[in-house]
């Protein structure tokens, strides 16, 4: 009857535990299909090579003039695209500057580049925005609008985005929609990683890193860190080696009220009667003639992580300075306690944040607070009724919780079923380039494969409301071909042709308690995707030139997905194919007006596939529900560059202007079965804002040489979003059912999108002679109001239409976050420094994700930023 009962048993991850589904399978597609696929796309990019090489390869008849010179990577707009790099608004980091800045990995970034925002509501998943573009999905088909490149190789299955960085060489941001190149779906803008590349050398470095949590509001836990990396020659200067790893442990420090050593058979038994007293540990129901049901030895303590990963590169570079490989092998392994956070209880539409959540439970904190606030009330009127005090007290309450925000323990709540989340990545990859006499090739072939395994306690309340319980695996095989030269014929060009595909396999198994109902759901989904790009760039004067690029872009995706429920007879399924097709590209024009400025306009059209929503297993053919249309961009952008006061001042500028079609939006939409994850289709979006970014050294040439090195840095936006046309047919629950209702979001801001950010840094390096150099470095970004969904923070809209939270509740209020570090490296021993540091100095509350299900649960859940953190690190140099 089910055939969908065979799934997790072949979704095991090596050493992850399984979870509790033993049953469940559904029919996996043919793999011979699959096999006979991928090898078709791999022997395409082979023969395109094989095609290619031999043509490009001619015989030099003079010896390479560049030959022994080191490499420059440029980070620009396409595969090649060194063919305008400064044309491209893009903000990159050195490997300095992600080790001033504390990065760990993509998510640490996002303070530092203004209109980039990175939502996360798990361990291994996240949203990225670009100037409020973006796809706030947390799934395991999410597909973001802002790929991740990692040595030429895209992390398209979204639990590998959230990248964690060892032994990287830099990083740059791409924003913009990029129509040109390699980058897929690149809608709002791309991440460029770069790991170091093997050298013919012995050297290496070895970095630990001690840390602890000083803050009141939550346990003094440590932090520990090791990075190291070697590299090694094997063969004379033609094969060298470098290996990397990195090992990061955290002690635990959310407080888990529900903490007990209760074995299940030797709790007590609740008496009937409304005034027996619970036999509860932390506030959970239970009924007449029961005991608890909170799972038994749960630690005091949550939020414990023991990550690792490991890297081994090869670097074959035969003589003759012609070709030069690059051979990747990494795995990583992320082992933590799943994500924890706080809820708020709403009691329904109209009694206010703060109050119960359907099972009539409320934080501890919230309400002793609630509690204070009655007493002062009843003693200022006596004459008050119960009744009228509680309506007194409750926009008080809302009000602190709101500004503070949460209440007076942010790290603390009481979770029945807290699980932990495992995730296996093994990425291989192999690049190639070749440099010919006519023109340069650059291979890239990429093998990415992922298994995950999470238990979590959704609700995050202390009753079994709607736990979680699921696995999912993914693999990806790219490959891609670029070919660049600089003429053509006599035609003095730069140009760039290529061609990339992907094949994707994603499968899932999750089970779920639905309050008393437990759902088994199923699903899994393949994509192959292609794109064939040229562009070019030609000067017709020295100071003007003219660019334009074009991009062929088709995608399939195959979906099928299965349900039912535990006690039902019936399984619920659907099955859907969809393919699209765009052309994409750019058009620009650039302008030096002198060696030290120059402008630019460009003209981009963006494209982003369509997606399937695997929430409902009757709906994969509906519109809008079981899948969403492709989201298209038309993007205007105009550019300015400067240098200034001898180069003491460098800076841009920039002004753009979006207008999207069928932009995909991120919603839950709740009913009877529980809440339904969905991306839907605005019809219409726009956007508009500007940037900029200075550094200045403003003491050179006017202070001492050990003074003089002062360097800020100021990069600041400004972001106006709305949706143009976006109305919503939503469903809203009752008891025994649910309905649907028009819900017209028009005229409200894009998610994650604040109108104003602001960061900058101050780097002083102080040469002190024989003492050695100290660096002190301060760094502060503030963030204005930022809504995380479609109403402008204000959650969900009931049936009548009336917001009940106000503005930014589902969101942040504007914050400011200020970090210090201070650096020394003697004079004697450049390879050895030691820093000392604090993130969040003033130990600022903001939250990383937060939605509102009041419609269907009452509650508001709501997930928090870390709290301070200081430490030291010692890094040794070879």
């Amino acid at each position: 009857m089910r055939r969908c009962l065979e799934r997790a048993q072949t979704m095991r991850t090596g050493n992850v535990p399984d979870m509790r589904i033993t049953e469940w399978h559904p029919t996996p597609p043919d793999p011979r299909a699959a096999l006979a696929r991928v090898r078709h796309i791999v022997l395409i990019v082979f023969a395109s090579a094989q095609f290619a090489l031999p043509a490009l390869s001619q015989d030099r008849s003079e010896p390479d003039p560049f030959a022994g010179v080191e490499e420059m990577i440029v980070t620009g707009s396409g595969t090649a695209a060194l063919l305008a790099p400064t044309s491209t608004s893009a903000i990159s980091f050195d490997t300095s500057a992600l080790e001033a800045y504390g990065v760990e990995d993509l998510s640490d970034i996002s303070a530092y580049v203004p209109n980039l925002e990175i939502r996360s509501a798990n361990a291994t998943n996240a949203s990225f925005f670009v100037r409020g573009v973006g796809l706030q999905d947390f799934g395991a088909n999410a597909s973001s609008s802002v790929p991740i490149f990692q040595d030429g190789i895209p992390r398209n299955p979204s639990a590998t985005q959230l990248v964690g960085l060892f032994d990287v060489s830099g990083l740059s941001v791409l924003k913009g929609p990029q129509g040109t190149g390699r980058f897929r779906n690149a809608s709002a803008g791309a991440f460029i990683v770069e790991t170091t590349k093997p050298e013919p050398e012995f050297s290496g470095f070895a970095k630990a890193s001690i840390a602890r949590i000083v803050s009141v509001d939550s346990r003094d836990a440590n932090r520990y860190d090791f990075e190291t990396a070697m590299n090694a020659p094997i063969y004379e200067d033609i094969v060298s080696i470098r290996l990397a790893s990195r090992y990061s442990h955290e002690n635990a420090f959310w407080e888990n009220g529900c903490a007990n050593r209760s074995p299940l058979g030797t709790r007590p038994i609740q008496q009937p009667g409304g005034f027996e007293p619970s036999v509860g540990f932390c506030g959970e129901v239970v009924h007449a003639f029961e005991m608890s049901q909170v799972d038994p030895f749960l630690e005091r303590f949550l939020g414990e992580v023991d990550d690792f990963g490991f890297r081994a590169s090869i670097r074959i570079q035969p003589p003759g300075g012609v070709m030069d490989w690059v051979i990747r092998g990494e795995i990583s392994r992320l082992n933590r306690d799943s994500t924890t956070g706080q809820q708020l209880g709403t009691g329904g539409v109209g009694f206010g944040v703060g109050s119960a959540d359907r099972y009539g439970y409320v934080d501890r904190d919230i309400q002793n607070r609630s509690d204070e606030l009655y007493a002062i009330i009843s003693a200022e009127n006596p004459g008050l009724r119960r009744r009228q005090i509680r309506q007194l007290v409750a926009p008080i309450l809302e009000k602190e919780l709101h500004k503070r925000p949460l209440d007076e323990h942010p790290y603390r709540g009481d979770l029945d079923t807290p699980g932990k989340t495992y995730l296996d990545t093994l990425t291989i990859s192999a690049k190639g380039t070749f440099d010919f006499e006519a023109a340069d090739v650059e291979l890239n072939l990429g093998w990415v494969e992922d298994r995950k395994s999470e238990k979590r306690d959704i609700d995050l309340s202390p009753n079994s409301a709607f736990p979680s319980d699921g696995n999912d695996q993914a693999w990806e095989l790219y490959g891609d071909l670029a070919v660049t030269g600089e003429e053509i014929g006599d035609l003095p060009m730069d140009w760039d042709v290529g061609l990339y595909t992907l094949v994707e396999h994603v499968e899932s198994a999750t089970r779920q308690k639905i309050f008393l109902q437990t759902r088994m759901a199923s699903w899994d989904q393949e994509i192959y995707s292609y794109g064939v790009y040229a562009q070019g760039r030609y000067e017709f004067l020295e100071n003007f030139s003219l660019a334009a690029g074009a991009r062929y872009n088709y995608e399939r995706k195959d979906f099928q997905i299965e349900s039912f429920l535990i006690d039902a007879p019936t399984t619920r399924s659907s099955r859907n194919q969809r393919s699209w097709d765009a052309f994409t590209g750019f058009g620009e024009i650039r302008f030096e007006f002198t060696e030290d400025i120059a402008t630019y306009l460009k003209y981009t059209r963006g494209f982003k596939a369509g997606h399937f929503n695997p929430s409902r297993a009757e709906r994969a053919r509906i519109p809008n529900r079981g899948f969403a249309d492709p989201e298209s961009i038309d993007s205007f952008e105009w550019g300015l560059e400067f240098a200034a006061w001898s180069g003491r001042l460098n800076g841009s500028a920039n002004f753009f202007f979006y207008n999207y079609q069928n932009y995909q939006v991120f919603r839950l939409t709740s009913s009877i079965e529980g809440v339904a994850r969905e991306i839907q289709n605005a019809k219409r979006a726009r956007n508009f804002g500007a940037e900029m970014e200075l550094t200045l050294t403003p003491l050179e040439g006017f202070a001492p040489e050990f003074l003089e090195g002062l360097r800020i840095n100021f990069r600041g936006g400004w972001l106006e979003t709305n949706f143009v046309e976006f109305i919503n047919s939503e469903e809203r629950a009752f008891p025994g059912g649910s309905f649907g209702v028009n819900i017209d979001y028009s005229g409200n801001p894009l998610i994650s999108a604040p109108n104003l950010q602001i960061a900058t840094t101050f780097i002083w390096p102080l040469d002190l002679g024989r003492l050695g150099v100290l660096t002190p470095q301060y760094d502060f970004t503030w963030t204005d109001d930022t809504p995380f969904d479609p109403n402008n923070g204000k959650g969900e809209i009931p049936v009548d239409q009336i917001s009940a939270l106000p503005p930014y509740m589902i969101g942040n209020r504007a914050y400011l976050l200020h970090n210090v570090r201070l650096q020394w490296q003697p004079a004697d021993d450049p390879s050895f420094k030691v820093a000392g540091w604090c993130r969040n100095v003033t130990d600022e509350r903001y939250k990383t994700f937060a939605v509102d299900i009041s419609t269907f649960s009452n509650q508001i859940l709501v997930f928090v930023a870390d709290p301070r953190v200081c430490g030291a690190d010692f890094t040794f140099n070879w």
